[in-house]
């Protein structure tokens, strides 16, 4: 029996809900009322959820009403190795009745956003009961006519005043969801795709000595499947589907009611049968324990090795494939082989590859930054004792081309040297295509931060390396970390300072400031105060929630950009919108805070929404990303889930913050095969994996637009997701749009 992706079925069932109740209403949704989000206490003054590149700073340090210039105490943590976006030790209460964050002229609050219904008591119902008057029987007198005995008189009974019900409070709707007219046009352009994709036969394969014990089954990469559940999904089969010049893959799983050991696991070329065979690689899931409950996946070494299955729980592999730019389109084929501890064949799964007839590009449209510690590389090697000088720059491009290679562009060259450009080799990172940022200022020696004499001689000697081509200058950002996450007029007026340098040296140049937290200054907010200078906009994600998606979705976090500043400065998203027109970027970032029902980078949320985030940058017209580290180890030599908990009573309640990659040399089976400095080179994540697709998701969707017209990809994306707290997390409906995006595409190549 073929069987295809319910591309359209699965699509039409979800848009007939949220044409009703708004996207994101049915399986598990983020919206009003079944989103369970951080609750506490709220802090004295501001809440500050963030501390910025070393400022681990308690929120009351930031009080709503502070004066503008009022410095905040210094951190003492070395700045060579604080992260870019690090966290505040205390993060906020997520309670939404704290002050307004201004620090002078605030506007008072207007009126609530959430309708007020007022209770209207009831009127008691009056309880007398009418009586009547007893009358004596006459006497009868033979010598007179008897008199008739007059009616009794009734009391009236009073009329009850009928009880006032209260008049309902009107459910609020979706300020996000599209027209009725572009709802009509997004059905249409998906039923124009229906059953385009080629077939294949979802059933299984019998082994020659078939183990009835084992089940097989496989899953969609966006699905991080407990260690508990053993329950197959209706994939005995499947087709990863992906365009030229790019990563995808599937998961296999493979459970059995008893324990065994000595397993392998093999997967053929997938070839299509005229010689042209696709690369692929196989890794293994490596669980941690106690995950909200749960045992799940997140390092995914290689799978090198034989393997043992426990009794009643799973065991998750992931099988990618790689398309190339030249790579020919079409359907190509593999088979997944295990054998047991005596080489007999126990189990086969056939899996698929379709290579869609276009390719993705080289350079990204979706832009990438985050920081990669080089000293944690080093202690991840376990080389700390045996670094000299020269070792960690080979140690750091090992780790760069890893991240490269997955989309992720770090904040520093490989041999730059934190930006100072001393060595030729880092010309070809310059010259890569696929690398698309790096910052300068990030992290530079002490001296260049506290002498102007010596920051203009480094930001000298950076621009005459990057200047001799343009296309080196256009991808160099200026980010100091002294500027990084402001949180006072002091530090804003430091950005100008330093901007003002870089300006006397490069000239035009692109200056970028992460920003967690907003107040208001002299004629305006931070953002107001900072146009003239920064043209690289990075707020947190919770700036774009406006005060109707609060309404809509209350738990949604809008401290720092509330009803008030809306009111007085103009929604946000407009104001970046406004900004992109005159020539700026704006990107966005995410730390651990807020979690849900925003989305955040945690082991604990389901896979898909880690891709979903990359929709919603789309759909938001944000041209980049920055995540803060990718390697902030608590222990290089052990890996750990990473727990960030509860703090100050603000429930936090996250793991892997910071982590997308693991050190190899961590891992014994890695020690025991390359030696006592184990193998050198970084290990993926789910998480990262996740990130990847969710960039090349975000390719998908700048073709579409291309193809189909400006806006055309928001008609997809909101069969999904319609902001920041409205999404399904179905991880059907999200396959079939993915699906349907590569289809309109290749329709049009």
């Amino acid at each position: 029996m073929k069987y295809r992706i319910r591309t359209i079925a699965l699509i039409l069932a979800a848009v007939m809900m949220l044409a009703v109740a708004g996207c994101g209403r049915s399986g598990e949704v983020a919206d009003p009322t079944d989103v369970v989000v951080n609750a506490g206490t709220p802090m004295a003054g501001a809440e500050t959820p963030d501390g910025g590149a070393g400022t681990d700073v308690p929120s009351t340090e930031v009080p709503a009403t502070a004066a503008p210039e009022t410095e905040l105490p210094a951190t003492d943590i070395p700045v060579t190795e604080i992260p870019a976006t690090g966290e505040l030790t205390e993060a906020p209460a997520t309670e939404q009745t704290s002050p307004t964050p201004e620090l002078t002229d605030a506007p008072s609050e207007g009126p609530s956003l959430t309708p007020e219904t007022t209770a209207i008591p009831a009127t008691a119902t009056a309880t007398a009961t009418a009586t009547a008057t007893a009358t004596k029987a006459p006497t009868a007198t033979p010598a007179k006519t008897p008199s008739p005995t007059p009616a009794p008189t009734k009391t009236p009974t009073p009329t009850p005043t009928p009880t006032q019900k209260p008049t309902p409070t009107p459910e609020p709707t979706d300020p996000n969801k599209l027209s009725d007219a572009d709802q009509a046009r997004a059905e249409a352009l998906l039923a124009s795709v229906k059953d385009t994709l080629p077939a294949y036969e979802n059933k299984a394969l019998t082994a020659s000595a078939e183990d009835p014990d084992i089940t097989v089954w496989f899953n969609h990469s966006y699905v991080n499947t407990p260690a508990e559940d053993t329950t197959p999904t209706e994939f005995k089969a499947y087709q990863i589907n992906l365009a030229k010049n790019e990563i995808e893959g599937c998961h296999f799983m493979v459970a059995s009611r008893t324990a065994k050991s000595g397993i392998t696991l093999t997967v053929s070329p997938f070839t299509d049968g005229n010689g042209n065979v696709l690369d692929h690689e196989v890794c293994y899931g490596w669980y941690f324990d106690d995950v909200d409950g749960k045992t799940v996946v997140d390092p995914i070494p290689v799978l090198e090795h034989e393997f043992d299955l426990k009794a009643g729980k799973s065991q998750m592999f992931i099988i990618k494939v790689k398309s190339k730019t030249n790579t020919p389109s079409g359907k190509y084929s593999a088979t997944v082989t295990l054998k047991d501890a005596g080489g007999s064949e126990i189990k086969k799964a056939a899996v698929y590859a379709y290579v869609w007839n276009f390719a993705l590009p080289v350079t990204s449209s979706c832009k990438t930054l985050s920081d990669l510690s080089e000293w944690g590389v080093i202690v991840g090697a376990n080389r700390e004792g045996t670094t000299v000088d020269g070792l960690e720059d080979d140690l750091y491009a090992l780790y760069y081309e890893y991240l490269l290679e997955n989309k992720v562009c770090c904040y520093t060259l490989p041999y730059a040297k934190r930006g100072q450009f001393w060595d030729p080799r880092v010309e070809q990172y310059l010259d890569d295509p696929r690398m698309t940022a790096y910052t300068l200022c990030w992290k530079i020696k002490d001296e260049a931060t506290t002498n102007d004499t010596y920051l203009r001689a480094y930001v000298q000697a950076a621009y005459n390396v990057v200047s001799k081509k343009q296309e080196w200058l256009d991808k160099a950002y200026f980010y100091p970390d002294q500027g990084d996450e402001p949180l006072n007029q002091g530090t804003l007026n430091t950005i100008k300072h330093y901007n003002a340098i870089y300006t006397e040296i490069f000239g035009a140049h692109k200056l970028i400031i992460p920003m967690h937290y907003n107040a208001t200054v002299a004629g305006g907010d931070y953002f107001k105060y900072l146009e003239n200078d920064v043209n690289v906009w990075c707020p947190k994600t919770y700036f774009f929630n406006t005060a109707a998606d609060k309404n809509y979705v209350p738990k949604l976090y809008n401290t720092f950009y509330n009803a008030s500043m809306e009111s007085r400065f103009g929604v946000f998203k407009d104001r970046m919108a406004q900004q992109q027109a005159e020539g700026d970027e704006v990107w966005w970032y995410v730390t651990r805070f807020p979690h849900n029902p925003e989305i955040t980078l945690s082991i604990n949320d389901e896979s898909v929404k880690h891709r979903l985030l990359f929709w919603q940058q789309k759909m938001y017209n944000v041209d980049g990303f920055l995540y803060y580290m990718v390697n902030e180890w608590e222990n290089a030599k052990v890996w750990t889930k990473k727990y960030e908990h509860a703090a100050a009573g603000t429930v936090v309640d996250t793991y892997g913050n910071g982590v997308l990659i693991y050190p190899g040399g961590a891992l014994q089976e890695y020690i025991d095969k390359y030696g006592s400095d184990g193998y050198p080179g970084p290990i993926g994540s789910l998480r990262l994996e996740s990130i990847r697709d969710g960039v090349e998701d975000y390719d998908y969707f700048t073709l579409l637009d291309s193809l189909y017209g400006e806006g055309t990809s928001t008609l997809i994306i909101k069969q999904i997701t319609t902001s920041l707290g409205v999404y399904s997390t179905d991880v059907e409906l999200f396959a079939a749009l993915r699906t349907a995006a590569g289809e309109l595409i290749a329709k049009k190549a």
